[in-house]
């Protein structure tokens, strides 16, 4: 089972804005991202930098939650969105980046 901890709020302060239909679905998504040794590939997808978006849709919204593994068994949430493009926004992603950053500068 992979340990998963967000980092900071960023997490958290989604969720909240989020309606209870809208978190439960990224939670049961989360959950089987815990617990199962394989995902199916739509869920995830490598950006750059250490850098993967997990993805969860729900009704006709998308959810990108930006992570990085940390060794082997930890997943460290960083900033998430609710998208509106097709693209992922290039900010979001220079966003995890610098948040990858300050999480190991913190962690040494």
């Amino acid at each position: 089972m992979k340990k998963i901890i967000a980092y900071k709020r960023y997490y958290t302060d989604f969720m909240n804005s989020l309606s209870k239909p809208e978190r439960l679905k990224i939670l049961r998504a989360l959950l089987l991202f815990e617990t199962e040794d394989k995902i199916p590939y739509h869920y995830i997808k490598y950006l750059r930098d250490g850098i993967y978006e997990f993805r969860v849709s729900y009704i006709n919204n998308e959810f990108r939650l930006f992570f990085i593994y940390d060794g082997e068994t930890i997943v460290v949430l960083f900033n998430c969105i609710k998208k509106k493009s097709q693209k992922t926004p290039e900010n979001e992603i220079k966003k995890a980046i610098k948040l990858k950053k300050e999480y190991y500068e913190q962690k040494e």
